[in-house]
């Protein structure tokens, strides 16, 4: 997190652990109820998506509900699982005084060497999600992961393909993006560049549709 990322967002707001929404600062996955250690949250793209969709949007609140882990598997965001649960529930009360919008979802590296089952995994996720939050045409954005190690060709590969299987579905590229040297986690830049093609993304695929 840098001094450019440090500086508040006009209209974007974080929804906290006591179910309130505030002014949004970094890192943003600070609230997670599943998160690791407050120490090691760093940049993610939620910070320039947001940036983008409120330059957007001039007229409209922005309303952040950031319940990330990282490392995690597929596996584990199961219905019924911890993690899924605990984000359900997250996004339940935000419901309360907010309207969701739309999923971004970064994940993948976990599952490079379980890539054949990831495909039916992801759509019962993302069906039971919908179900669970009562918006069944929910957008949900999925990134690909870092091109940098072989073994990332192909679970990219089955993320690219998800809009064959999910309606209201976009796919985001990690073609020219770099990491911060160990092939695995995004450096700065990219992060920034990441969001920015969420944002793209998002409102490609909401445009002129009742999601927006």
């Amino acid at each position: 997190i840098l001094d450019d990322d440090i500086p508040t967002l006009e209209r974007v707001f974080l929804f906290n652990d006591s179910s309130e929404w505030e002014v949004a600062t970094n890192p943003l996955n600070r609230y997670s109820n599943i998160r690791k250690d407050i120490s090691i949250q760093k940049l993610g793209p939620s910070w320039t998506f947001a940036k983008k969709i409120s330059e957007a949007f001039k007229d409209k609140e922005i309303g952040l509900v950031v319940n990330a882990k990282g490392g995690s598997s597929l596996t584990e965001w199961e219905k019924g699982g911890e993690f899924y649960e605990k984000t359900i529930s997250r996004a339940k009360e935000a419901q309360k005084t907010g309207t969701i919008k739309g999923i971004i979802w970064h994940q993948g590296e976990s599952d490079r060497n379980r890539s054949s089952a990831y495909t039916d995994k992801f759509v019962a996720f993302i069906e039971n999600i919908r179900k669970d939050l009562g918006i069944l045409d929910l957008p949900v954005i999925v990134g690909e992961i870092g091109p940098w190690k072989e073994s990332s060709i192909k679970i990219n590969l089955v993320i690219s393909n998800l809009v064959n299987d999910i309606k209201h579905l976009g796919i985001v590229s990690s073609d020219g993006l770099g990491s911060v040297g160990d092939d695995t986690h995004f450096n700065t830049e990219s992060q920034r560049i990441l969001g920015e093609r969420y944002a793209n993304k998002f409102l490609e695929l909401t445009t002129n549709s009742s999601c927006r």
